[in-house]
């Protein structure tokens, strides 16, 4: 589990009671007003070792672990090139609204915008993010001319550096926090993206929340990543 001030790592048995558990602290900066941000790299060191930290709890148990899930922060976001992996921005906050006043000129598509994605027009949620990164950071800007560019939620970052196969891919609940994604089709929505002038290619392909996201490695072992959620929406499980 991936929050703003914490990650955490959770053993669960068959019957859902907790075996063994791990917590790392994250630091949250706020550079100026509107601001709110997370370095990238802490976020994925801070859930390495939470998990190596409750392999090591588990002992020789560790070996029986068959399945893991992650849950994340959902209307953050990331921008990472997709050859190396390095981050190309900060993580920007669920909570930054650095965007809004850029996001107000399209009041008069709010009405639409609700239909499309159930969502309210609001810099809370991804799409100002990632717009303001394309027009503020020549890095980002850089990597989408040349191909390189992958961005979206946090998950997405997450699931691309911390399993072996640097999968590339997004679940419905964070894919639905970006004022991109269509409610119906379940997909990125292509006025949408228009609108908002986001290319289509930089984004993470949709696929189901329970899905084969790859393998994480952690102290020698490969445990497949088999759901991605918001944290929100698992909080009840």
């Amino acid at each position: 589990d991936q929050g703003g001030h914490a990650s955490r790592a959770l053993v669960f048995d068959a019957q859902g009671v907790a075996q063994a558990r791990s917590l790392r602290e994250v630091q949250v900066h706020h550079p100026q007003a509107d601001w709110v941000e997370q370095d990238p790299d802490d976020l994925v060191v801070s859930l390495l070792d939470a998990t190596r930290e409750v392999l090591h709890e588990l002992g020789a148990r560790a070996a029986q672990i068959v399945s893991a899930g992650l849950a994340t922060q959902r209307s953050s976001i990331v921008c990472w090139d997709r050859v190396t992996g390095q981050a190309l921005s900060p993580v920007i906050s669920w909570q930054d609204r650095r965007a809004h006043e850029w996001l107000a000129r399209f009041a008069p598509h709010a009405e639409a915008i609700h239909a499309t994605t159930g969502l309210m027009l609001s810099a809370h949620y991804g799409a100002s993010k990632l717009r303001w990164c394309l027009d503020h950071l020549p890095a980002v800007a850089q990597a989408e001319t040349e191909g390189r560019l992958a961005f979206g939620p946090l998950a997405s970052f997450l699931i691309f550096r911390l399993t072996a196969e640097h999968t590339l891919a997004v679940d419905p609940a964070n894919a639905a926090r970006t004022l991109l994604w269509n409610i119906k089709s379940l997909d990125w929505d292509e006025g949408l993206l228009h609108l908002f002038s986001i290319p289509a290619r930089a984004l993470p392909p949709c696929v189901p929340t329970r899905h084969n996201f790859g393998h994480l490695e952690a102290d020698g072992q490969r445990i497949p990543l088999s759901v991605v959620n918001g944290d929100q929406s698992a909080a009840l499980f």
